[in-house]
Parts: structure tokens; sequence; C-alpha cells
């Protein structure tokens, strides 16, 4: 955190209704892709942090973040699970049952009994989220004007919306536009359709990542095809809105007895086949891309 909450109260309240309706929005998505991130992480499945949330929670069981109510001071209205007043009720909800909770942060554990280290995980995301807005807030203190040179005609709504709210951009996102005008220049592979090559040896590395060993990223050149029993799986996925290849990879693995070989970063073997079937599919458009996932509409 870098203002104090009186700092941060006092730029919010000179920003306009809109404005402030989207940085909080922002702040509540933020806080749920890192909930969700850590409960994934702690049964076992590994996603990308810049995963879509709806897309996470599909492959959680529990409990789910919902967002949080700022009371603007510490008040008696607004009760933790054990009846201590607070001025930030988070709540979440259990997917099964529908219960839901309300507690401060402090006593996440305590309320959901999930592990202490998942635990400091979730906080120190919430400090980051935190840090963003506060990041964001100085910035509008100090006049910040996008460069022009950045400035692009297929901007994604992530970086369009802010901008068109009179919002600065995050450094993070700074950065992609900078990557985005370097790709054009010279486009990245994992931005262009995915094309299996013929070897003469019948094994190869994952093309997503340069930093595979490669002695555990080897695969036969059957590996590229997805098997037909997992094909039907994927494309329904797909037709549920799941955005990410990744977590496809995972909603495959933990439900559909898909092969779990993953390579030393964590991502799964059968990443490149999912990929493939997927893009072999008519309708199917891609969103974006990076070296850890592929997001697609459908």
């Amino acid at each position: 955190m870098i203002l104090t909450v009186e700092q941060r109260d006092e730029m919010l309240a000179r920003l306009s209704e809109e404005q402030q309706s989207y940085l909080l929005d922002q702040m509540t998505r933020g806080r749920r892709t890192i909930f969700a991130n850590a409960m994934a992480k702690e049964k076992g499945a590994h996603v990308p942090a810049d995963a879509e949330p709806e897309d996470i929670e599909i492959l959680l069981n529990e409990w789910i973040y919902k967002g949080y109510i700022d009371a603007g001071k510490v008040s008696p209205e607004l009760k933790c699970e054990c009846g201590r007043s607070l001025r930030y009720q988070h709540h979440v909800q259990h997917k099964s049952s529908g219960q839901v909770m309300k507690f401060g942060i402090e006593h996440l554990k305590e309320h959901l009994g999930i592990d202490a280290s998942i635990v400091a995980v979730i906080i120190k995301g919430f400090d980051a989220v935190d840090y963003e807005l506060d990041e964001m807030l100085l910035k509008i203190e100090n006049g910040w004007q996008i460069d022009p040179e950045l400035i692009q005609a297929d901007m994604t709504p992530e970086i369009m919306v802010p901008l068109s709210l009179g919002l600065p951009l995050l450094d993070k996102q700074i950065r992609k536009l900078k990557q985005r005008a370097a790709q054009k220049l010279q486009p990245a592979a994992a931005e262009r359709p995915i094309i299996v090559p013929q070897p003469v040896k019948p094994a190869i590395t994952d093309i997503f990542s340069w930093q595979e060993d490669a002695a555990a990223a080897a695969q036969k050149v059957d590996d590229f095809e997805l098997p037909y029993e997992l094909q039907g799986p994927t494309r329904k996925f797909l037709e549920s809105r799941v955005k990410s290849a990744r977590v496809i990879c995972e909603l495959l693995i933990e439900n559909h007895r898909a092969p779990s070989a993953r390579f030393i970063t964590n991502k799964p073997k059968m990443f490149l086949p999912v990929c493939r079937y997927i893009e072999s599919l008519k309708g199917i458009q891609l969103q974006s891309a990076n070296s850890d996932d592929r997001y697609y509409s459908f």
C-alpha cells in the first residue's frame, strides 16, 4: 500500500461516479481472481495469474469470492463472523451449499479452514490490488497522459475502457502495449496459428515456453492429436464460455481423466493438443495469446 486509507478515500471522492464505479469494480474483480487462483492452486490446478475469474471458478468445488463492502469506517453494522466490527467485510459463497460467509480478511483461515500458506497468498494478492489502485490514483493526481505512440486501433477493452473514462493505465498495461507494438513489427510465435512440423525425429519441445527443460518437454508426434474422447468435453467447455486453454486442460485432467503429465513450469503437456483441436473448430476466434496461455471465443 502506497497511500493511507484516508488519502485513498480523499482521492477517490474527487473522481466522477462512473470513474469510482469502474475502479471499485476492478478491485472486486482483482480480488476475485486472486482468491480463485489461490483456491485452485490448493487443489493442485495450475492456471496463469491473468486467467478470467469465471474460468478459474469452474475448477472450484467449494468457496468463491463474491465481493466486499466498504463501510467508510469501522462500523458496528458491519460484522465479522466472530462478531468483530469491520470497515471492510469480505463475502465468500460455497458453490455446493450456497452458504455465504462474511468476515474481515484477518480471519480468512479461521472461518474457511484453508491452509495458512494459501491465506498468505490471498492476503498478499489483495494487497497488490490495493497497490494498483494507489498507482492509478497517484497517476491521476500527477496528470498522467498516455504516450500517443502507444495508441493502437485494436486495443483491448482492458485498455480502452479506462482510457475512455479519463483514467490512467497501470504500468503492467503499458508494458503490454509496448509488447504488442513490438510484436506488430515482428509477430511472436504464440500469436500465429499452431502449425505442427513434420520432424525427422518424433520429438518436440513445448513451443509456448523457451524455459522448459528439453528432456521433460519431449513428446511423440502422436501426442499432438487430442484423443477423440476428450474432443467433445473440450467443445462443451468452449460452448460454456471457458476462454482459457490452460483452464480447459485442468478441467479435462480433473473431470475426464486426461493425461496429467506436466512440463517443469507446471503447464500440462496436453496444452498443445488442446490448442490445436480448438483452433481446428469452425467459429473459433483467438482473442489473445502469450507463452503461458491462449484465450478463445466461440
